[in-house]
């Protein structure tokens, strides 16, 4: 997409993100699994926990409040200062980078976590590749990297319109598209009110569950669990979406 970059996301997004996302994955309970990683055993240390894609604490927060450690990485400014200005916000240390490199210097974490098909706005496939092996180098011994995405499903080229609000002062549409055979989709949200429009656009490029497992593999990790949602649901061909864990393989 022309005129993209990598903090174009979070920037257009931060003002409606919470608004419209809250909800997507049951918070309480993801953020109740990854501290029960955190903690797995006592050479894991009981953290701390690096989320990549962090944008306003959705996850970040609750997490740091069951007393987890937590350190927030995201390309957009803007979706750290909407976490900031939340309350337990100031729980989570937060830096301005790039996820498939995250500046976090020489630290090491209990838990590496991307949530919500975050891995893929890497729209490029070596910058996804490049996201698991940095996640691999800053695992603790017996840490784990887990990955939440949809599962993608076949399908072909797609273009499409549709409203997503329509109030007496608000009208937002979805623009959009759908290239199966780069897998990859992107689109705009068309923000129209008297006051004006905002273009909120998004790009994505998918892997699959195989595609994810051999990067994994490419970074010296194994899948040691894969459910189908945060509850631990077991893991099925049905399943439109997964949570997977990855660990060191030695």
């Amino acid at each position: 997409m022309d005129g993209y970059d990598p903090a174009t996301y979070g920037d257009r997004f931060a003002s409606v993100y919470d608004d419209w996302y809250a909800g997507i994955t049951d918070a309480a309970t993801c953020a109740a699994l990854l501290a029960d990683l955190a903690d797995l055993d006592h050479d894991a240390g009981g953290g701390p926990v690096l989320e990549l894609g962090v944008g306003t604490g959705r996850l970040a927060i609750p997490l740091a409040a069951l007393g987890v450690q937590v350190v927030g990485v995201d390309t957009s400014a803007a979706m750290l200062a909407e976490l900031a200005a939340k309350p337990g916000g100031d729980a989570v240390e937060t830096v301005v980078g790039d996820m498939a490199d995250p500046p976090v210097g020489g630290r090491s974490f209990a838990v590496v976590f991307v949530a919500y098909n975050t891995l893929f706005n890497l729209v490029d496939p070596a910058d996804q590749r490049r996201c698991f092996a940095s996640a691999a180098d800053r695992l603790l011994p017996r840490g784990s990297f887990v990955v939440e995405a949809f599962v993608p499903a076949p399908g072909r080229a797609q273009q499409s319109v549709a409203p997503r609000t329509i109030t007496a002062d608000r009208v937002v549409l979805s623009v959009s598209q759908t290239d199966p055979g780069r897998q990859e989709a992107m689109g705009q949200y068309v923000d129209i009110t008297e006051s004006g429009i905002a273009l909120r656009p998004w790009h994505i490029r998918w892997s699959t569950v195989d595609e994810l497992d051999e990067m994994a593999a490419d970074a010296g990790l194994v899948l040691a669990d894969r459910w189908a949602d945060w509850d631990r649901t077991p893991f099925g061909v049905d399943s439109p979406s997964h949570v997977s864990r990855y660990v060191p393989a030695s």
